[in-house]
């Protein structure tokens, strides 16, 4: 990449100077007048050299190597090294891009270059709500960039379907004495167990007798108990079908769906064995692990009545998923950050077993709460906003807005809600506005998708357009376009970013960035209508555009469409 010639480059340069140990880096000048590419590293040997720093920065430009694909450097008050890339260069890359040559430079997390993204992890008997909606859009988003960049990628989902809020469904089920044959549809059944489970949740909050008979119920389930589990199967594939439709509709499968039920003897097994080693210690009729030592929380492994907790389990997830597919590198778990302290425990106790295994091979990957103005979800009162629910809400606005047809519709509110998520980066609680989500004029899905409709509409209107950078390497380019250019020259850097930093966000920001400057530019300038040297570079510009903004929202998992 030529970021990282220039790197390369300057480093050659110190060395010719004498210099070592100093940090290089490459920053892009907020200002695109000042070039593409822009250095302090001089600001930062004034002591060592005892210099004014614009000499020095004018030493680096003076033994910079002379290569093709720096068209001018230039020095900076108060000392700053910046770089233009030539044209050639640029227009080298556009070709790329519009042949479909997307390269992107590597990035890994280990020697394997494999790695698990685990993410999704709904509950069966609830309901697949917003939350789990900006988890599945983060962890398909994070999926697809680290691919991108040089990685296999094992899609995993740890789904809940044992504990006390099965239990509780299955109460609220047994106490209504509906027949359950005569709920006919998908839909039916789900509305169904998500009102038997809050009026399970009501029970065991508010009558002794439900709460211990919720209790005995969470233990048949345990004991696989054939009183409940004929009920307990049943519902149980209710939600398995309602989830994987949930999964196609926002664009993602998984290599291994993984069951809270599966771990719940090994988890045993494990804190048991770990036990008598030391890891845990008894504490009021628990298994705990105290983490004081560590200066980490105290967490319970297996409670007072027998069972396996949370993280008991997870000790025999970790187990199964850094076996099922060979080595990995890293296990990103993309879960709510309430789950910190549980990972930190379970990360270290994991460590404890088997350092060699487990040790800096898992991440948790926190992302925040999603918010309407009805305030934070709530299961205890019924009011979870359903993210199916969500999406048709987005698309009734779309259809009566611009009266598209519903397949248009479908896939225009899937990439509103989709990128409302991904657009901010995975700390920021996000108060989700439809209107906004689906404007044309703002930070949004479909401007973006409006702009690569705006760049297929032009391509359609020339005629013998031919793919040619020929012939237009000493073109000059005005403001507008070299704004253009110079952002899709770093798309790739962009995309590795996203990778290193695990934030889809930059890719979307960069992505309205671009649309932004492409429309301006398509405002201001003719295309069509202009010299013939200059048409056929703008067209070359908007192809390319429109491919990047067609990859980059692909990287999101977010599909396009081709006219709105």
């Amino acid at each position: 990449m030529i970021k990282d010639e220039i790197l390369k480059n300057l480093q050659t340069v110190l060395k010719k100077l004498n210099i070592s140990d100093v940090e290089v880096a490459l920053e892009k000048p907020a200002n695109s007048d000042f070039g593409d590419y822009s250095t302090s590293v001089a600001l930062k040997l004034i002591k060592q050299l005892k210099k004014n720093p614009l000499l020095i920065a004018e030493e680096i430009k003076k033994n910079f190597p002379k290569t093709d694909f720096i068209q001018k450097i230039d020095v900076i008050k108060p000392g700053f090294v910046n770089f233009w890339i030539s044209n050639v260069q640029s227009i080298n890359r556009l070709t790329e891009i519009i042949e479909n040559k997307f390269i992107y430079p590597e990035y890994h997390l280990g020697k394997n270059k494999k790695l698990m993204v685990e993410f999704a992890h709904p509950n069966t008997h609830k309901l697949f709500h917003i939350g789990h909606l900006r988890n599945i859009s983060t962890g398909e988003a994070l999926v697809r960039i680290f691919e991108a960049v040089g990685n296999k990628v094992i899609r995993g989902n740890y789904e809940g379907d044992v504990g006390i809020h099965i239990a509780k469904c299955l109460f609220g089920i047994k106490d209504s004495k509906t027949d359950i044959k005569k709920l006919k549809t998908l839909q039916k059944k789900i509305e169904f167990i998500g009102k038997m489970y809050s009026a399970g949740t009501k029970a065991y909050e508010d009558d002794e007798k439900a709460k211990q008979e919720i209790i005995k119920i969470n233990r048949m389930i345990y004991d696989k108990n054939p009183e409940i589990m004929t009920l307990w199967t049943e519902t149980r594939q209710w939600s398995l079908e309602y989830f994987e439709e949930n999964y196609k509709r926002f664009y993602s499968h998984f290599d291994k769906l993984y069951f809270e039920s599966e771990m719940h003897q090994r988890g045993l097994e494990i804190s048991k064995e770990i036990l008598k080693k030391g890891i845990l210690e008894k504490s009021q009729g628990a298994i705990v692990f105290n983490g004081k030592k560590y200066g980490l929380d105290t967490r319970v492994f297996i409670n007072s009545l027998g069972f396996p907790t949370y993280e008991g389990k997870e000790l025999a997830l970790a187990e199964k998923e850094f076996s099922d597919f060979g080595e990995l590198d890293k296990i990103i778990h993309t879960v709510t950050p309430e789950q910190t302290s549980f990972f930190k425990v379970t990360f270290k106790v994991e460590e404890l077993i088997d350092e060699k295994k487990y040790k800096n091979k898992q991440y948790h990957l926190a992302y925040e709460w999603v918010k309407l103005k009805a305030g934070k979800m709530s299961s205890r009162e019924g009011n979870i906003i359903e993210a199916n629910w969500l999406v048709d809400e987005v698309k009734k606005k779309i259809i009566e807005k611009s009266k598209c047809d519903e397949e248009t519709a479908e896939i225009l509110a899937v990439a509103s809600v989709k990128y409302s998520f991904l657009k901010n980066g995975t700390q920021t609680i996000i108060h989700f506005d439809i209107d906004e989500s689906i404007a044309v004029d703002g930070n949004s899905a479909p401007y973006l998708i409006y702009t690569y409709v705006r760049c297929q509409s032009v391509l359609r209107k020339a005629i013998n357009y031919l793919v040619d950078g020929r012939g237009i390497d000493n073109i000059i380019l005005n403001k507008d376009e070299l704004n253009i250019l110079r952002l899709i020259n770093q798309f790739p850097e962009i995309v590795q970013q996203a990778g290193i930093q695990l934030s889809p966000n930059l890719i979307a920001n960069y992505l309205y960035d671009l649309a932004q400057k492409y429309n301006y530019f398509y405002q201001k300038n003719k295309i069509l209508e202009s010299e013939k040297t200059t048409k056929q570079f703008r067209l070359m510009l908007t192809q390319a555009t429109g491919k990047v903004i067609k990859e980059g929202l692909y990287l999101l998992g977010i599909k396009t469409v081709e006219k709105m």
